[in-house]
């Protein structure tokens, strides 16, 4: 029971990070565009997080389990933030090899 918990305070800890990346994404690439989706990914993002607090609590109790909670957090936004940095750098890397001027052409 108590890990069955867990792992549901897991699934939504990473459902919150998706949502409070998502939101962030929108906010930034569609300024004044997106205003309803930024503010469900917002809603989803908050609702998520208080849904995995409350399932860490009920499995380890209010002590244990808020810092279980801030472990998983930290432990997802961490694996996004190392995630989204790596698409950059592949991006950026792709988009260099793209725009280099060739071996052969004339100049």
């Amino acid at each position: 029971m108590t890990i069955s918990l867990i792992v549901a305070g897991l699934f939504f800890c990473g459902a919150s990070v998706f949502c409070f990346y998502k939101a962030n994404y929108c906010a930034c690439t569609q300024a004044g565009q997106c205003d309803n989706p930024v503010n469900h990914y917002w809603l989803g993002a908050m609702f998520s997080a208080l849904i995995s607090l409350a399932l860490c609590c009920l499995a380890l109790h209010v002590e244990l389990g808020t810092l279980l909670w801030l472990t998983l957090m930290g432990s997802c936004f961490l694996g996004a933030f190392i995630s989204a940095r790596q698409y950059k750098y592949k991006q950026c890397k792709k988009s260099t090899l793209t725009n280099a001027p060739s071996i052969n052409e004339i100049s």
